[in-house]
Order: C-alpha cells, then sequence, then structure tokens
C-alpha cells in the first residue's frame, strides 16, 4: 500500500506542476501562434519522440503510448513471489526544454527564445487479472496535457502619410486536455480510445503608437478574449502479425519477430467560446505598464464556437521481441513508419476562417538494445534515432511552411532485466533538430527541443499467499 500511496502523491503534485507551469509563458516568442489554437504540441511520449514520432504502431511494456489509446491493452498483471498476480502500474511524467531561433529576411532581424514545456502526466493501470492475459488484456489511464500554445509579441513600425506608427502585436493561452483511455485486446486485435474535456483561452491585442515629438497622439489598445471548452474523442486500432518465432540459443525464451499495423485519429469538435473585446486609448506609467485611459467600444459575452478538424495518423512497426510462456516481455528493436494529416481548411473561429492549411507529416524511426541482460547501464540502454517532415497547418504569409527534424533520444533502465517483473523505472530523454520554412518564406524558425521523460512501474493490488 505504500508504492500505491507513494505513486498517487506524485501523480497529484506532478499533475499540478504541469497545470501552474502551463500558465506560464517564461521566455517564448513564436509569431506562428497567432493563427488557428497556437502551435501544436505533439501528444507521443517523450521515448517516441526520439525515435522520429512513430506511435501508430508503438507499444511498450514499460511506457504508455496515448497517441494511439489500442495501445494500452498491453498493460498487465504480473506473477510476483509471495503472491498470485499484482498490477503493474505505469506513471509517466514528461517535460521538455524548447529553444527557438527567428530569423526574418526583411527586414533584417532575428529572435532567440528558450522555453519550458510541460509534456504529459499520466497514470496507467491494466484491468485484466484473471483469464487468458496474452489474449485478452485491458487497461485504462488517465492523464493531463498541454494541446496547444499561443504566446507572441512582435513589433512592426511603419511610415504613414502623417507620422510613423509603431504597433505590436501580442497573444497568449492555449489549449489543455484532461482524458481518461481504455483499451482492449482480443488475440491480435486491439481497439481503444481517449476522452476528455478540453479547456483554454486565446488573449490577443494590437497596440498602435504615433511617433511624433511636437503632437501628442492617443495610444489604441484593441484586445479580445476568448475561452473555449468542450469534450473530445480520440480513438485508435491497432493488429499484431506475429511473422515468426524461433527457440533462443540459451532455451529459457523465445525470439519473435512482429509487424503490429496501427491507426488513430481525434473526431472534429466544436467548442463552445465565450468572446470580451475592447477597443481603449491608454498611457505607460512610470514603470511601463499600460493604463487605461478611455474605453471607445466594448462587447462581453459574445457566445459561439470553434470547430477543430480531423486529424488521423496511421503507421506500422516492424519488431524483434523476447518471448517468456508466449508473451512478450522486452523489445529488442524496432522500426517504423508513419503518415499524419490534418484538414485545418475547416478551421473556423465563430464561422470565420483563419490563415491555415491542410497538413501532413511522415515519420520514420526505431530503436535498439545492444543487451538485456548486460550489467552495464549503456549496454541494457535503448538507442532511438528518427526524423520526420512534412507541412505545418499555419499558412501566415500563403506559401505555407515545410517542417523538417532529427531526433536521437536514449532510455535508462534503472534495474536490471531480472527485476522487470516486479518494479521498473525509465529515463527516457530526446534532442530534435528541426526546421519550420524555407526561402520562399520571409520568416523561419530553426529549433532544437531536449525532451526528458520518466516512466515508473511499481504493484498494486497483489493478492498474497503467504503472510
Amino acid at each position: 500500500m505504500r508504492s500505491v500511496e507513494r505513486i498517487i502523491n506524485r501523480s497529484f503534485f506532478a499533475a499540478l506542476a504541469l497545470f501552474l507551469f502551463s500558465q506560464v509563458s517564461a521566455q517564448e516568442n513564436s509569431p506562428f501562434s497567432r493563427y488557428g489554437l497556437g502551435d501544436i504540441y505533439p501528444t507521443q511520449s517523450i521515448a517516441i519522440r526520439g525515435m522520429g514520432g512513430v506511435a501508430a504502431g508503438y507499444v511498450s511494456e514499460q511506457a504508455l503510448n496515448s497517441s494511439n489509446p489500442s495501445s494500452y491493452s498491453a498493460l498487465r498483471y504480473v506473477r510476483v513471489y509471495g503472491a498470485s498476480k499484482g498490477a503493474l502500474v505505469t506513471y509517466d511524467f514528461g517535460v521538455s526544454i524548447d529553444t527557438r531561433n527567428l530569423r526574418s529576411a526583411s527586414p533584417v532581424g532575428s529572435y532567440k527564445s528558450t522555453n519550458f514545456i510541460p509534456s504529459y502526466v499520466q497514470l496507467g493501470i491494466p484491468l485484466s487479472p484473471k483469464g487468458e492475459a496474452k489474449k485478452r488484456g485491458a487497461g485504462l489511464v488517465f492523464g493531463l496535457r498541454p494541446a496547444t500554445r499561443i504566446n507572441y509579441s512582435v513589433q512592426s513600425t511603419q511610415r504613414t502619410a502623417i507620422d510613423s506608427v509603431e504597433t505590436l502585436y501580442q497573444g497568449n493561452g492555449g489549449l489543455n486536455q484532461v482524458f481518461f483511455g481504455l483499451g482492449k485486446r482480443w488475440n491480435n486485435f486491439s481497439i481503444g480510445f481517449n476522452a476528455g474535456y478540453q479547456f483554454g483561452r486565446k488573449e490577443i491585442s494590437t497596440k498602435q503608437i504615433f511617433l511624433n515629438d511636437t503632437v501628442n497622439y492617443y495610444k489604441s489598445n484593441t484586445s479580445g478574449r476568448a475561452d473555449f471548452w468542450g469534450v473530445f474523442l480520440n480513438p485508435g486500432i491497432a493488429y499484431n502479425i506475429k511473422l515468426s518465432e524461433t527457440k533462443s540459443k540459451m532455451g529459457n525464451y523465445k525470439e519473435g519477430y512482429f509487424l503490429r499495423l496501427g491507426a488513430s485519429g481525434t473526431l472534429e469538435q466544436k467548442l463552445k467560446a465565450n468572446t470580451n473585446n475592447k477597443v481603449e486609448t491608454f498611457a505607460f506609467d512610470a514603470n511601463g505598464a499600460v493604463t487605461p485611459l478611455d474605453s471607445i467600444q466594448e462587447t462581453r459575452n459574445i457566445l459561439g464556437h470553434i470547430t477543430v478538424p480531423l486529424t488521423y495518423n496511421a503507421g506500422f512497426l516492424l519488431s524483434k521481441k523476447y518471448l517468456v510462456g508466449g508473451e512478450a516481455i522486452s523489445t529488442k528493436w524496432s522500426f517504423g513508419v508513419d503518415y499524419s494529416s490534418g484538414k485545418w481548411v475547416d478551421y473556423r473561429f465563430y464561422n470565420q476562417p483563419d490563415q491555415l492549411v491542410n497538413s501532413w507529416m511522415i515519420k520514420a524511426g526505431g530503436e535498439f538494445v545492444p543487451s538485456l541482460l548486460s550489467t552495464s547501464l549503456l549496454n541494457r540502454a535503448t538507442y532511438r534515432a528518427g526524423f520526420y517532415t512534412g507541412k505545418d497547418y499555419i499558412n501566415a504569409d500563403g506559401h505555407g511552411y515545410n517542417v523538417k527534424a532529427i531526433t536521437l533520444g536514449m532510455g535508462f533502465n534503472l534495474r536490471k532485466y531480472s527485476n522487470y517483473d516486479n518494479q521498473s523505472s525509465m529515463i527516457n530523454a530526446a534532442i530534435e533538430f528541426g526546421k519550420r520554412g524555407s526561402s520562399v518564406n520571409n520568416v523561419t524558425e530553426n529549433f532544437f527541443k531536449f525532451s526528458v521523460g520518466f516512466s515508473l512501474s511499481d504493484l498494486w493490488f497483489t493478492r498474497r499467499k503467504y503472510d
């Protein structure tokens, strides 16, 4: 019971920290986040990000894959010494540090920002204590994660017929999701879903200042805040094909080759929204803070909807696994490819489209473990690599933005293989080097992301044979 209490306490404080950190803007400045619902956060776990984001067919004995909820069926009960069976409950928490370098061709300029980004908090519980576990598995997952992020501050100066005008565009907010997921397996076929509640806000403002040494013009601020909320559904399916199975030279386990096909998606949603708009004059106080002077126009509680379109992901994963008693207990290597797309031309904000296009992405990558039985931490670590390329959903300048990146990752087992059936502790790390935009775009973005995930498994609900 102490392990149960420990994981519950960790989950509560990690979820609270995730929510608090999601409200902090840090130094982030992404002008691309002005469009749609902002920059989209990846839903993949840190382990999957290290292999290019290949998630459609990914399933792990020690990590959660919320991108395809059918993978929850891999959560399992295990036999332990002095007990009949115990639920191997997995707790997963991830964070990222994101460094971006924006470059503008005209006018020539650059801006660099470093941001702390909480990724997710997840808790997975197996639901199949009896029966043929290798044929019928089920798992339940609870989670909290940010889905999008809005944070930008862009300043421009233009010359008019009267005077120069300085304009400051600012925005912040984003979308967060709290969800539960259920996955179920029948022989080789798995199905699952995530369902939950999402909520967020989008605050934008445009401040204009006339630059004149002799005439005092009023400064204007046009601002708006939209709060939105609603439910979402993310279904997923997978089919596992055993290609071959051979007995190992040691004789106490078997080696199997598997091909896993998977697909998942998020159905179109209509978020409810409430918007407040204001046009006012303002002045700066001695500390540089904005002080409203006079309200020119104000509208409150404008109710409407935000349409978030259908998105989907499909792919395959080829892997070599070690089997004991007909059940896969660990992975030697795997390689996969995914294709994802989103119909963002259907996005509507109060029935109005935005500067968005349909997105697509191709992802490929794999992982490899040199030696599962080694006493060396580096030899029994998991090494990952991959890449992704495609088109972003934002179309700010009408030319579209290509996205490409290379990824690397490592996973460290802090316990040896002989302890896997009791408890496990994994530290996964991933790095991404990438670019958004090309020579046809006036503004491009180079990015570097470093992510760390902690996957901790512990036994719950054990029924003791001996006291």
